[in-house]
């Protein structure tokens, strides 16, 4: 496979746009990019995948970070899928039909809620997560394990950064 390391023509086009106005920096492309990739990988998702479950991209990170932690309040399971509480209210509802997850009250405060995966919730989750994960391969697969190893450990810099912002 072709790696590709010059800029593709939308991000070319971007880049004249920006540098026209005195504001192009390499930081530009490199945000952009990850912009880009996970929409990409996202859409991806959500068409090869989960709508043949009836989960979102939204409703399946939820379930997966119910899955991998186990039950969490939901302010936490919010701030961990990257959404508004008022938007996880939405995805938790949605979950809750399909029987994929539950919600009560936390044992020592009634006004806070504890949300979990269920026993059909997890069960699809580990159905759908290998299929999933062979999107991740192929979204990688032009790297060496040396190009892997680097892009983890730049785009975990990349978080670090953003995460102390």
């Amino acid at each position: 496979m072709i790696k590709q390391t010059t800029a593709t023509g939308a991000e070319a086009d971007a880049k004249a746009h920006l540098q026209e106005r005195g504001i192009y920096g390499k930081s530009a492309s490199v945000v952009s990019n990850i912009f880009r990739i996970s929409n990409l990988i996202r859409n991806r998702a959500e068409t090869q995948l989960l709508q043949d479950y009836g989960l979102s991209f939204s409703g399946f990170t939820a379930l997966w970070v119910l899955w991998v932690w186990g039950p969490l309040e939901t302010n936490k399971l919010a701030q961990e899928t990257g959404v508004a509480k008022s938007t996880l209210t939405g995805i938790l509802k949605t979950l809750e039909r399909g029987g994929y997850c539950q919600r009560q009250p936390h044992a020592d405060d009634k006004r806070r809620v504890v949300a979990s995966a269920t026993p059909e919730g997890q069960a699809l989750m580990q159905k759908i997560y290998p299929l999933f994960h062979t999107i991740e391969d192929e979204a990688v697969s032009a790297l060496s394990e040396q190009d892997l190893d680097t892009t983890k450990d730049m785009l975990r810099v990349i978080l670090a950064t953003v995460s102390k912002s």
